[in-house]
């Protein structure tokens, strides 16, 4: 499984998807991760929701601390899942929950933009 995981300064989670300025790609197999490498784009403003579908192609799920329904469903039309989290985290504390099977999540997706 590939997963995904939205940051903007490559320590935290990004607190909205849409803000990320790069996604640290791991792929995981047998609960481990095999291999990390980092996708980046040219800004971090929100708005630019059809890079995602490019910077995240091969991905099964994403990581994120907010994301807006329209992106949820535009990525879930594409096959990638997204996981909300319910608190803030460094990527690799992110990752370690949840391969752990221990991230809180939330089922409430908010676009935070202004």
């Amino acid at each position: 499984m590939t997963i995904a995981v939205g940051t903007a300064d490559m320590i935290s989670v990004s607190e909205h998807l849409a803000r990320s300025s790069a996604f640290v790609v791991m792929e995981v197999e047998d609960g481990a991760i095999r291999s990390r490498t980092t996708r980046a784009r040219g800004t971090d403003a929100c708005g630019n929701h059809a890079s995602f579908l490019e910077m995240l192609k091969g991905c099964q799920r994403v990581l994120c601390g907010g994301i807006s329904e329209g992106v949820e469903n535009l990525l879930a039309a594409y096959g990638i899942e997204s996981v909300v989290l319910a608190g803030k985290h460094s990527v690799d504390e992110a990752m370690a929950l949840y391969l752990a099977g221990n991230l809180a999540t939330t089922t409430d997706r908010v676009c935070v933009c202004h």
